[in-house]
């Protein structure tokens, strides 16, 4: 027997959040990220949260993020936080265990059932991870999954990726050159204090970058976007993080992104146009895989987006997942 129950609205479903320890297996399930997303983002872009959690006497409780819309006359479930997040996925109450029983993969599709059901609502899920429990549960429920995006990722146990990154003939050359007007150096934030006094500058230029470009997505503006990044950052179960690499006192570029489970994943990148010839999105690129690899990070994950310097590292790519299901007959 499971035990299936639903948090409706922001309200029921901060309570909640503040009320449990959520483990997440990718930080775009963390309560840092859930919270600030429902709390800044959620009403701007039209959808009611929705947590579904299962609870089963010889498992974990398990936490499935979805928001509600409503299409005309059409009621539609979503991933919580899409089209923002880059990953979807299960959560669990508590500390997850690094060995025990799976997670109930019957159970967590019958949870899903339930709350098609109660909300009378089409299922529309995108940026499924293809191994995970999410895309396992809605492909039991008969959904038929198809490739959604592509991500990549370093493998930073492989010395070899990452002296093909970091030791990249072009990056040794653009390196040489821009020391020659000063000294580069990595800094990183990554307490909420440190991401407060640095996120204001980074959002500044990417604004530069970004700001007159037809093809900008999300951009910062001074509203929700700007609210929501730093309602993130403001959370320490989030795994925010902010590298900068710096001329001098001059900012070169940054890169916005989240260290979790051994995995750094980068979100939002921006860089100093005037030294556009520098690449100085490659080298800071550079710079942090040195940094992480020594670190002991296994994984640089490039996240979603089939972006030409991606192409040029040595990556691997691997596609996340989309599955939809019709709204069930009601019993």
């Amino acid at each position: 027997m499971i035990a299936v129950a639903f948090e409706y609205g922001a309200s029921a479903a901060t309570e909640f959040l503040d009320a449990h320890r959520i483990s997440a297996r990718t930080p775009f399930q963390t309560r840092g990220w859930w919270r600030a997303w429902i709390r800044e983002a959620a009403d701007a872009e039209g959808a009611t949260p929705v947590l579904v959690h299962m609870t089963r006497t010889d498992g974990p409780t398990l936490v499935v993020g979805l928001q509600l819309h409503q299409d005309g006359s059409t009621a539609l479930l979503r991933a919580l936080s899409w089209p923002w997040a880059d990953y979807h996925e299960v959560a669990e109450v508590g500390d997850a265990a690094p060995t025990g029983a799976g997670p109930d993969i019957t159970g967590l599709a019958e949870a899903i059932d339930r709350c098609q059901r109660e909300f009378g609502a089409r299922l529309e899920l995108s940026n499924l991870r293809a191994d995970g429990p999410l895309l396992r549960a809605v492909t039991e429920l008969g959904a038929a999954p198809r490739p959604s995006d592509t991500v990549f990722r370093l493998d930073l146990t492989n010395s070899d990726v990452v002296r093909g990154v970091s030791e990249r003939r072009d990056m040794r050359r653009k390196r040489r050159r821009i020391e020659r007007l000063g000294k580069l150096r990595l800094t990183c934030a990554d307490t909420p204090e440190q991401l407060a006094a640095r996120l204001p500058s980074f959002i500044e230029l990417h604004t530069q970058q970004w700001g007159d470009r037809p093809d900008t997505v999300a951009p910062f503006d001074g509203g929700v976007v700007d609210r929501t990044y730093a309602a993130v950052a403001a959370e320490p179960s989030s795994t925010a993080r902010l590298h900068e690499l710096w001329l001098d006192d001059t900012l070169l570029a940054g890169w916005f992104g989240f260290w979790h489970d051994r995995t750094y994943y980068a979100y939002r990148a921006a860089y100093d146009l005037s030294h556009g010839r520098d690449s100085p999105g490659h080298l800071l690129t550079a710079a942090m895989v040195t940094e992480l690899a020594a670190q002991e990070t296994d994984t640089f994950d490039l996240t979603r987006g089939a972006y030409g310097y991606k192409l040029e590292l040595p990556s691997s790519s691997a596609p996340t997942m989309t599955a939809s299901r019709e709204q069930p007959c009601r019993v």
